[in-house]
């Protein structure tokens, strides 16, 4: 008999990976308890019954079908309705019975879609923040790959030792591609094209997958030059967050157009469409190494904006560089939103139960904390970034709607935006942008995929990895579904029903049940209270 995992279900077991939260394809050695989360292993078959299918293409939800995946690939999607059910049985009838799978989810009701590609991640581990705590926010988020900038204090080979790991099932988390910073270190060669072209080949032959760049010296023209055309040569990509130090002249149509595989952030567009100067108006006091002076002055330069320029030349510029090269925006607009409304997201629900007190601690303003600026955060200042929001997401949503390439990056781990959260409130921001629900899920999926250069992720489809999330609730009727603390009803009778909607996270053909991911993050939050009291809020 199938092994079928009901919705009150739960199993401990114990094989290549050590976890809260895994299921092993071999039923037969997991003892049944309840609990904890488990791990599938690529080595068996899986059916999930029942389910409707958003298959992260754009095309509208189809269903009820079977899904059914052998190791860690779909192996076949089979209609389930009146019509293809008479016609299966027919088939059993002739002698075409099939092999029982090792495991069943039964999905009736349920919703299934490829599982979200977080393009803009940073793995910020430290002591006190456990990479095990970023992994397994982002799993029950049913966040199955990123694009990560940073393990810890890793140097690269150490990047691409974690997602060897990773790969191997030795550690719970999404599946990685590591896009190590330029820059960091004090070798020489990173300010030179000759030296740029021997590190890009360097990091390369150590396996990792592209380049990221923040301002100087990668943004030295020469220098961008050399590291975009030796990463193109070697089937990498480079990922640009256009800093203040280096925006003229290399603005985004500008960093787009020699090779940029994608431009992180907001930065470089509005500078692009610039008419009655070249460079941004700055206070006379303005010092780039300020990080208040900086945040602040970043968004006003949507202020300065030639906004019909900006919806034409610089739209069709990137376009047609889009078309040649395959370049992708990734604007990250939830990072971002605590200048506009900074008491807002230092007060969000999940704070008290999923923030660790030290990354709480890392949010407040700090001198000594990146992006923890928030000294004298006036209400003025959250006016003009709410004004540059609207510019910045018209222009995202009307560079998509002529045919632009868009893909989900949550840059979480600052300004009060957490793990997995973060990535789900990126979704809810595309939509106030002006994405439909299709839209955003497809910028999710299949274009987070683009990202990554890998075709055989992003969708629902034969042949194509399977990285899967399960939800009880339709995604397209309401993204926060996904959000780890639930959603809350409330009817005309004025009764409240809370649900959990991720049940389960499928990536590379390992189950992992998301609700038990999430209660082992409240444990560490937990005890983490226990030892230090939470921090005051500003």
């Amino acid at each position: 008999m199938p092994n079928t995992v009901s919705l009150a279900q739960r199993m401990t077991c114990v094989g290549t990976i050590i976890c809260a939260a895994v299921f092993i394809f071999a039923p037969r050695a997991c003892p049944q308890t309840a609990g904890t989360a488990e791990e599938a292993g690529p080595y068996g078959s899986l059916e999930i019954r029942d389910v409707t299918v958003i298959d992260g293409s754009g095309a509208p939800a189809f269903g009820p079908v079977n899904i059914f995946v052998k190791g860690n690939r779909i192996e076949r999607i089979a209609a389930v309705d009146a019509i293809a059910r008479s016609r299966s049985e027919e088939g059993t009838a002739k002698g075409k019975e099939e092999k029982a799978p090792d495991r069943v989810i039964d999905g009736k009701g349920m919703y299934v879609m490829p599982g979200l590609i977080d393009v803009h991640i940073h793995i910020n581990a430290t002591k006190d923040v456990p990479a095990e705590y970023i992994y397994k926010l982002l799993l029950a988020h049913g966040v199955t790959t990123i694009r990560t900038f940073n393990v810890g204090r890793d140097d690269p080979k150490g990047m691409v030792a974690e997602k060897k790991k990773i790969a191997a099932n030795q550690i719970t988390a999404p599946r990685m591609y590591v896009y190590p910073f330029w820059g960091r270190g004090d070798d020489p060669r990173y300010s030179n094209p000759e030296g740029a072209r021997q590190i890009v080949d360097e990091w390369h032959a150590e396996g990792v997958d592209g380049i990221k760049i923040i301002g100087k010296p990668g943004l030295w023209p020469d220098v961008f030059q050399a590291i975009a055309d030796q990463a193109i040569k070697n089937g990498m990509g480079s990922a640009v967050h256009i800093g203040q130090d280096g925006v003229y002249p290399m603005n985004a149509v500008q960093v787009a157009s020699e090779g940029a595989s994608t431009i992180e952030h907001h930065y470089g567009y509005p500078e692009s469409s610039y008419t009655s100067q070249n460079i941004q108006q700055l206070p006379p006091d303005y010092n780039y190494s300020s990080e208040p002076d900086r945040f602040l002055e970043t968004g006003r330069s949507w202020l300065q904006a030639d906004v019909a320029k900006l919806h034409g030349e610089v739209i069709h510029s990137l376009l047609e560089t889009m078309r040649r090269t395959g370049f992708i925006m990734v604007p990250t607009f939830s990072i971002y939103e605590a200048n506009r409304d900074v008491t807002r997201a230092a007060n969000l629900p999940w704070h008290s139960t999923f923030t660790l007190p030290v990354v709480m601690d890392s949010f407040l303003p700090n001198p000594a904390h990146h992006a923890s600026y928030f000294y004298e955060w006036t209400s003025d200042k959250e006016a003009d970034w709410a004004r540059a929001y609207r510019r910045w997401m018209e222009f995202v949503n009307d560079y998509k709607n002529q045919g632009g390439v868009v893909a989900v990056g949550s840059d979480t781990g600052f300004l009060f935006s957490l793990w997995g959260f973060g990535t789900i409130r990126e979704l809810e921001m595309l939509e106030e942008a002006g994405f439909s629900p299709l839209e955003t899920l497809h910028a999710a999926t299949e274009n987070g995929a683009k990202v990554v250069k890998n075709p055989q992720l992003g969708l629902i489809r034969p042949g194509y990895l399977a990285d899967l999330v399960v939800l009880t609730e339709n995604p397209l009727a309401d993204v926060k579904v996904f959000y780890g603390n639930g959603v809350t009803r409330v009817g005309t009778d004025r009764k409240e029903v809370h649900e959990q909607c991720v049940k389960y996270t499928i990536r590379d053909g390992v189950i992992f049940d998301s609700q038990a991911l999430l209660r082992d993050v409240r444990e560490m939050v937990a005890k983490a209270k226990q030892a230090k009291p939470s921090a005051p809020k500003p």
